[in-house]
């Protein structure tokens, strides 16, 4: 039998390695256990972080939004008066169907919300930014009612009944601010030659009915530039939007005070590319060199008249002046009467003969009847034309107001005596100037050119659509006495001639029983000789402005001024009227309204939004020489004067005659006020920009303007014991006016 042997080393773990191990796994464990935790910490937190700056920057691209399309015009900011604000209530409107804002009938964009970010802090002291809500927009809320909604909605948290409130917009905040950023407009462009600039957002500023002070002050300059120089065209205050040309300011017609400037010196540069003709060019020496204007807020201020309707009246000077107009002696007026007409349809270019009664000298007096008038005037020059064949030599030639309307007698001056011009100016002498010499003469030599005419010079004389009139010559030399006629189409008397040589009949109004003119010897003639055309000027002008829109629903129109020059004799007088429609329908009339040449006067038009004034101006004619002067009822009472027969004219000392003389008046800078109410207002303009200029701040009443919003937000979360944040900033202009 065989015995088993057992082996020695077989044996199991004892406790020591049993321990061992556990000690060695727990240690794993527990280092894979913190490394878990960190990693989930780390994950969290940063999560955390990641999803507060998606929340910051979703907010943050809303607000963006809604400021971008808004306008800063219409915003209100809380608390008012601080330097950055924790609130702002701000219109939004919505996209019709093609991507445009609705307008209303003003032409303003039509806000349709009113959407307002505020912060609310709740009893927990956890504070969120909030946004609420209100749709529909009441348009007419004034500013005053807008901030009062503004800051109930800041206080409750919510903006009650009408209103939606987002309260979880952006929670965890822990800073919200909105700062009005200055603006810093560059003058600088490379080019020698000034370049217009606009229109230029200078910014914005909170203006009440009163006067303020705008200052252009130079903080530095681009490195490009050889100066310091500044240039503007005009500003204009919105939402009214009335232009101020900048050249106005540095005028002897603006008030004392209005304008001055530091380091420097201000001109105004004439070319027509700029608006109204000019800009103001500052001539500054360095940084902190200023001009500045005082000026009201709520006003229009008319000085280029480009939308203005002139009747008889004309822009002036490189200011642009609107007066009344005179007519130069080679300019034509208006022609209120032809030889063809009266003839009764015969061609206008007239045809070819000879002065009737030609085989001795002759005075043929035509016809002007009150039917073949088309116009009134006060001032006239007649037309006198030769045939193609021969020259003509008219020795001397009369209007004169005929007696009645029939027969061949007229009507001789009257002494004034207190009567209207058309009732003692009745008949006048026309004379003529030789264009090569600059004379003055009693006769005119035409040359016989189809298209050649002699025209009399301008002569103050009253003529009247209701009233006949001759026009009376004398011809000494009727053998080269070619001329154009007008046949008449019937058999109607259109003209007298006399034959024999009378040099003073022409001259002579009434020919019936006088001495110089033989009775029964005047023939009469269906036809028109010689005399072509009378144009006519009138002593009076209107100036009809544009029709202005206040952008205010219910102005309290305050005064109407404006700059002038008003000579002896003169008169400028205004109208204005208001209505709540843009095309003046509802409006008074002009005629029932009457006029003011108090400047300035207070105003009494009602208190519609959109308004409009009415100029006219009149001037006294008179007589000159290059020595002396009579007025105009000194000159006919002279002519009428006893011993002073009717046919002859006063001359002065040296035997020159008389002529027409007249100065005009004018006007300019036409401005009406009212009271507007405390708003914010935009400043805009347009500025010159070139090589030697400079950069510069716009300040109202020593306050920096701005055109740009700087909103900063900042929130935090609390994960464990630590504390995570994230901040966001954005600048940015709103770019709408409204308008």
């Amino acid at each position: 039998m065989r015995k088993r042997v057992m082996s020695g080393n077989r044996k199991g773990f004892t406790l020591t390695e049993i321990m061992f191990v556990v000690l060695i796994f727990s240690v794993v464990l527990a280092s894979l256990l913190a490394a878990w935790l960190f990693t989930y910490r780390t994950w969290t937190k940063e999560n955390r972080h990641t999803l507060l700056r998606v929340d910051l920057m979703k907010a943050m691209e809303t607000i963006k939004s809604d400021m971008r399309l808004s306008s800063l015009t219409y915003m209100s900011y809380y608390p008012a008066g601080a330097d950055t604000y924790t609130a702002v209530s701000m219109p939004v409107a919505q996209r019709d169907a093609n991507g445009f804002f609705t307008l209303n009938a003003s032409g303003e964009i039509d806000w349709d919300a009113t959407v307002i970010y505020h912060v609310y802090t709740d009893a927990g002291g956890n504070s969120a930014l909030r946004r609420t809500v209100f749709d529909p927009r009441d348009n007419t809320m004034t500013d005053a009612e807008r901030y009062t909604q503004l800051a109930g909605t800041v206080t409750s948290g919510t903006g009650g009944a009408g209103s939606t409130t987002n309260a979880e917009f952006l929670e965890n905040l822990n800073d919200f601010e909105i700062e009005p950023m200055p603006a810093i407009i560059d003058f600088y462009y490379d080019s020698a030659d000034p370049v217009r600039v606009g229109k230029v957002v200078f910014g914005r500023a909170t203006l009440d009915a009163s006067d303020h002070t705008i200052r252009f002050e130079v903080t530095g300059k681009n490195s490009l530039s050889s100066g310091y120089d500044i240039g503007i065209d005009n500003i204009m205050i919105e939402p009214s939007g009335s232009v101020r040309e900048m050249e106005y300011y540095d005028s002897s017609q603006a008030p004392g005070g209005m304008f001055s400037v530091s380091g420097g010196s201000a001109a105004r540069v004439y070319d027509p590319l700029w608006d109204n003709g000019n800009y103001l060019e500052f001539g500054a020496a360095g940084e902190g060199s200023y001009m500045q204007i005082v000026d009201y807020y709520d006003l229009w201020r008319e000085s280029s008249f480009t939308n203005s309707a002139l009747d008889n009246t004309e822009t002036i000077e490189e200011e642009v002046r609107v007066a009344l107009h005179t007519p130069s002696e080679d300019e034509a007026g208006e022609v209120t009467w032809f030889g063809y007409a009266e003839a009764g349809g015969s061609p206008q270019e007239g045809e070819d003969s000879s002065v009737p009664g030609s085989s001795v000298p002759v005075t043929v007096r035509n016809i002007v009847t009150s039917e073949h008038i088309d116009q009134d005037g006060d001032m006239i020059r007649v037309s006198f034309i030769s045939s193609s064949a021969g020259p003509l030599q008219v020795d001397r030639a009369y209007i004169t107001k005929r007696d009645g309307t029939s027969g061949f007698n007229g009507l001789v001056n009257q002494s004034p005596g207190g009567m209207d011009v058309e009732d003692y100016h009745r008949h006048q002498q026309l004379f003529f100037q030789d264009e090569s010499t600059g004379d003055i003469t009693e006769w005119a030599l035409i040359d016989p050119d189809v298209s050649d005419t002699v025209w009399s010079m301008w002569t103050a004389f009253p003529i009247r659509t209701d009233s006949d009139y001759f026009i009376s010559f004398f011809v000494s030399n009727p053998v080269a006495a070619n001329c154009k006629y007008w046949e008449g189409a019937d058999s109607s008397v259109r003209s007298y001639y006399l034959p024999g040589n009378h040099p003073g009949a022409a001259g002579i109004p009434d020919w019936t029983g006088d001495a110089g003119v033989p009775e029964g010897d005047a023939v009469a003639s269906n036809d028109i000789f010689v005399t072509a055309k009378i144009d006519m000027e009138e002593k009076t002008g209107k100036v009809e402005s544009q029709i202005f829109n206040t952008s205010v629903t219910s102005p309290n129109y305050n005064r109407i001024k404006w700059s002038e020059n008003r000579p002896a004799g003169a008169t400028v007088s205004f109208k204005t009227r208001s209505s709540a429609n843009a095309d003046m329908s509802g409006a008074s009339d002009w005629d029932t309204i009457t006029g003011s040449g108090t400047n300035p006067h207070s105003l009494g038009i009602g208190s519609g939004q959109y308004v409009q004034f009415l100029a006219e101006m009149s001037a006294e004619p008179y007589w000159g020489t290059d020595d002396s002067t009579l007025s105009y009822a000194s000159y006919i009472s002279a002519q009428a004067g006893a011993g002073n027969p009717p046919y002859d004219f006063p001359r002065d000392g040296d035997g020159d005659i008389y002529t027409l003389r007249m100065d005009p008046p004018w006007i300019d800078d036409v401005e009406i006020d009212w009271p507007g109410a405390t708003r914010l207002c935009t400043i805009t303009g347009y500025i010159a920009r070139k090589n030697d200029c400079g950069q510069a701040a716009l300040t109202v009443d020593g306050q920096e303007l701005f055109k740009t919003l700087r909103v900063t937000a900042e929130v935090t979360s609390q994960v464990e014991t630590r504390t995570v944040t994230e901040k966001n900033a954005f600048e940015i202009e709103p770019k709408n006016t409204g308008n």
